[in-house]
């Protein structure tokens, strides 16, 4: 079962990590400023945020293997598109397709969450999670030497053929779980078209800068649209018996706090991946083939740092854990930072390691705690739910980060090749993960460990 729903997990990551290799000759042939070039990159994420909770509640009443099925197809219809775009323009159709069909991914973690017993849930999630990390060892290895060989739309064949086998895989595989027959005909449409709306808004009105300032009437409008859909998701908790997302579950704590401590960690992790491959190409003028073999450093750390969260998951509770692996994380994100420019490339390895191996140790603490936080029987709504917060991070990073290295390239006559704009992007990046640290903190001890503290209490 972990080998079929780790295969198109490891495909999501090479295609997301050989994407980014390509970035800079995508650029070029383009001719795009680095913010236009970074909603690029971010487009694929636009959609995965309102869809991740509507497929995990898709999942929990119709049935979570087949509605993770449908959303490969779409998936693989995006890749399609983007192999034979003829223009930037399709080029972004394409990439929101992949975003719409990967937003089916996180039932992964409900099917893993249903399958495993729970002392041995974190160890399972681990395993499964250390796949992603091995496909962004693949990926910048492999786009590079397609890019230079064949043109960036070669990525897009390996990503088709890959995720084909990997959706009869899963077929075969991984087993049908039961379905909840009461609820089959009662899915929650209209919370459904409020999370959509609120979730597309708000990522229109933050990341889309580059083409719709901040400040103009457009960026105003997709503001006005984010407050109507969360107007809408309140009314209907109020009004509907069995709302999509209810006060209870947006309240807590267990769920809420461990997605916003892993917001920042995505936010810091996608960041650095955007940034490496820029800071690389511009300042030292590597090739794609050997960005993306020096990318490797970082993948391989972060795949060390999975498994090993996995264990520390299963014997320490998440705000110990995930503090820890966040604090190694801002340490390699202060190495980066601090970084003289003029040292050597190679100099930046340490920081990349720390940082990958703090991604990696902090994520299955944070993810085992919000899946398991509303039961059994809501399983999928609580994995939707996450990672619609946690890519958030992912979504808004490059697109913040472009608007920082094109403001910071002006402030260096336009040049992109100085190191001092990528420096502080990683400054930016440190920040964020210890602002990520402070909420991790916050987050309560499960309630087998509270009641076990509050019986050894005087």
């Amino acid at each position: 079962m972990l080998t079929g729903l780790m295969m198109q997990s490891v495909m999501t990551l090479i295609d997301v990590s050989m994407f980014n290799v390509a970035v800079p000759t995508i650029q070029d042939e383009f001719g795009l400023p680095v913010d236009t070039v970074s909603l690029v990159v971010a487009i694929r994420y636009l959609p995965r945020l309102g869809l991740m909770p509507i497929y995990g509640v898709i999942g929990d009443r119709l049935g979570k293997k087949r509605t993770y099925l449908v959303g490969l197809i779409i998936f693989l219809i995006g890749s399609l598109i983007g192999l034979f775009s003829p223009t930037l323009t399709w080029l972004v159709v394409g990439r929101f397709f992949q975003g719409m069909g990967d937003a089916s991914l996180p039932l992964s973690m409900a099917l893993i969450t249903d399958a495993f017993a729970k002392e041995r849930r974190g160890r399972a999630l681990g395993v499964w999670n250390s796949a992603a990390p091995a496909g962004s060892m693949i990926g910048p290895v492999l786009g590079g030497f397609l890019i230079e060989a064949f043109g960036w739309k070669s990525i897009f064949i390996v990503v088709i053929a890959g995720s084909t086998i990997a959706w009869f895989s899963i077929h075969r595989l991984v087993p049908t779980p039961p379905r909840n027959a009461s609820e089959q005909s009662n899915f929650d449409w209209t919370g459904a078209t409020g999370l959509m709306i609120l979730a597309t808004s708000f990522l229109m009105a933050t990341t889309t800068s580059s083409v719709v300032p901040f400040g103009s009437l457009l960026n105003y409008v997709f503001w006005a649209f984010t407050a109507f859909g969360l107007l809408i998701l309140i009314v209907n908790a109020k009004r509907n018996p069995t709302p999509l997302i209810s006060f209870d579950e947006a309240k807590n704590p267990r769920l809420i706090l461990p997605a916003i401590a892993v917001n920042f960690r995505m936010i810091a992790h996608t960041g650095t991946g955007f940034l490496l491959v820029l800071y690389l190409t511009n300042v030292f003028g590597k090739s794609p083939s050997a960005v993306g073999t020096f990318i490797l450093f970082y993948s391989l750390s972060v795949m060390i740092g999975v498994p090993l969260g996995g264990m520390l998951a299963d014997r320490w509770i998440s705000r110990k854990a995930g503090s820890f692996g966040l604090s190694i994380l801002a340490a390699g994100m202060l190495w980066l930072w601090l970084l003289q420019p003029q040292s050597r490339y190679l100099n930046l390895l340490p920081g990349m390691i720390l940082g990958g191996l703090g991604a990696g140790l902090c994520l299955v603490s944070f993810t085992k705690e919000a899946v398991a936080s509303l039961g059994e029987e809501k399983v999928g709504l609580a994995s939707g739910i996450y990672n619609m917060l946690r890519f958030t991070g992912a979504s808004i990073s490059t697109p913040i980060l472009g608007l920082i290295l094109a403001d910071a390239y002006e402030n260096h006559a336009g040049a992109e090749f100085v190191p001092e704009p990528y420096r502080f992007g990683f400054q930016i990046l440190t920040i964020t993960t210890v602002v990520g640290i402070l909420i991790a903190a916050l987050i309560p001890s499960p309630p087998s460990v509270a009641k076990s503290d509050a019986k050894e209490s005087p």
